[in-house]
């Protein structure tokens, strides 16, 4: 499967309507890809007819039909679903495979959604913090306290350059994804207290380690924690695609607090 390009902003898709046009868009909600079924924040297509909704992350809508990740170490095949029967889930982010998928030749084979493949392996925040994709946690991810995810997979993870903070891609993304399910993100735009609480209750504790005493100590716990929510806020980024003006707002609101 491969999308006709007739140029960046407009496309057809084999997977959708033949006289349908996709373009492209800058969505002010969450939308669900109809190409690998996740969830996407950023730039998207969008089928041309408004009562159509039909949505493609940019890199489900132009697939190779063949990929390489360093992670991998084999050649991976596009498939517009899992050749193999049964449940399948991306070896990247542990969430469920249900559409687009690239896939290995092994007898148990790996699979990886097409945007987790795309995850940039390096991340940089406005203050100069690093972050690197890896395939092993140096330490205990920070949101679920563990090396491996909670399917008991060992997942990609992106650890800063001091290696202090740690993250599961799939912790974040399930994240964000329970709380869209939820439906904390789909207040026609608005930021209110729960789209704010959505978000601050992942982020670290200010009490999640003892604050000794003396104004040196709580200022440098502040500052751990601030820059706890950037990483977070960054691999969010990362994942679903460039903040709408909703996240980038939840950004902001976290931050400055």
């Amino acid at each position: 499967m491969r999308a006709i390009v007739w140029g960046l902003s407009k496309i057809k898709h084999s997977s959708h309507d033949s006289e349908h046009f996709l373009l492209f868009k800058y969505p002010q909600e969450p939308y669900e890809c109809d190409g690998c079924k996740g969830l996407g924040f950023g730039p998207c297509y969008k089928c041309e007819h408004e009562d159509c909704n039909f949505y493609l992350h940019a890199d489900c809508a132009h697939p190779t039909p063949s990929a390489f990740h360093p992670f991998s170490r084999c050649s991976l095949k596009f498939h517009s679903k899992a050749p193999q029967y049964g449940e399948r889930y991306c070896d990247a982010c542990g969430q469920d495979v249900l559409g687009f998928v690239y896939q290995c030749k092994h007898k148990k084979p790996c699979d990886y959604h097409p945007g987790c493949l795309k995850l940039q392996r390096t991340l940089t925040a406005e203050d100069g913090t690093r972050l690197h994709l890896t395939e092993k946690l140096p330490s205990k991810c920070l949101n679920c306290g563990s090396r491996e995810t909670s399917n008991r997979i060992q997942g990609w993870s992106y650890v800063s350059s001091c290696g202090q903070y740690c993250y599961h891609v799939a912790c974040v993304k399930d994240m964000i994804l329970e709380k869209w399910r939820k439906g904390y993100f789909l207040q026609e735009g608005n930021v209110n207290e729960e789209n704010y609480l959505a978000l601050q209750s992942f982020l670290p504790s200010k009490e999640v380690a003892a604050i000794p005493s003396g104004k040196s100590s709580r200022s440098k716990t502040k500052q751990m924690w601030w820059k706890a929510k950037t990483i977070i806020m960054l691999i969010i980024s990362a994942l679903f695609g460039e903040p709408t003006a909703l996240i980038s707002l939840l950004v902001e609101q976290l931050i400055s607090n």
